[in-house]
């Protein structure tokens, strides 16, 4: 599939998730649209480096995206849906759900620091009725890749992050190790979201045959 093909949300959500890996971070965005498929708001993860606090370890995407909504503007929050290209951590759970989002859409799984079976578990949690909905392996494994690859470069071979990645997306997880191996997405700045999508596309297709 090529990125023009997406739909247009996760098209905005990978573009601001490669964003983010230019600049060095996970490479993880975040929006909020209304029912029609408007963007309300945007967001993308600083984890890393950030100049927007001074701890950037609480720099999320869907904390930003969520803080950035203009309440007073767009007051249905019921109805409105919050897109991500990673599953939400248990900081960035708690504020869709503190915020009263019910629905997510979600492009992977994180099998490190996913904490969607809040909504489910937690008595609070369920009284939210939050939505959450995984998107299919495509957009997940392209996620991975990304992502993975950024774990190898900080903590490599041996980050606990990329072997629980491996684990539940070997495909994407073998292709974040090639982009990670052979610097096929350096330097970080320069390329485009669609270029970028095309590369691990095609590291993806190979791996698959």
């Amino acid at each position: 599939m090529k990125f023009e093909e997406l739909d247009k949300c996760w098209q905005k959500v990978f573009e601001l998730g490669w964003e983010s890996y230019r600049e060095g971070n996970l490479p993880i965005g975040a929006i909020i649209t209304d029912p029609e498929g408007n963007v309300l708001s945007s967001g993308r993860n600083r984890y890393i480096v950030s100049k927007r606090f001074p701890n950037c370890k609480v720099d999320h995407a869907e904390t930003e995206c969520i803080q950035e909504l203009d309440i007073g503007k767009y007051p249905d929050l019921k109805s409105y849906t919050l897109y991500t290209s990673m599953e939400p951590c248990p900081m960035c759970i708690g504020t869709i759900i503190m915020s009263n989002l019910k629905k997510v859409k979600v492009a992977a799984h994180d099998s490190w620091a996913g904490a969607s079976d809040i909504c489910l578990k937690n008595n609070y949690a369920q009284k939210k009725c939050v939505e959450v909905e995984f998107a299919d392996d495509l957009l997940a494994n392209v996620q991975i890749a990304l992502q993975g690859s950024v774990e190898l470069r900080i903590n490599g071979t041996e980050s606990e992050v990329y072997k629980s990645f491996m684990e539940v997306y070997p495909l994407g997880a073998a292709a974040a190790y090639k982009i990670y191996s052979e610097k096929l997405l350096e330097p970080f700045t320069g390329m485009s979201a669609p270029e970028a999508f095309a590369i691990v596309g095609e590291l993806l297709e190979a791996q698959s045959e």
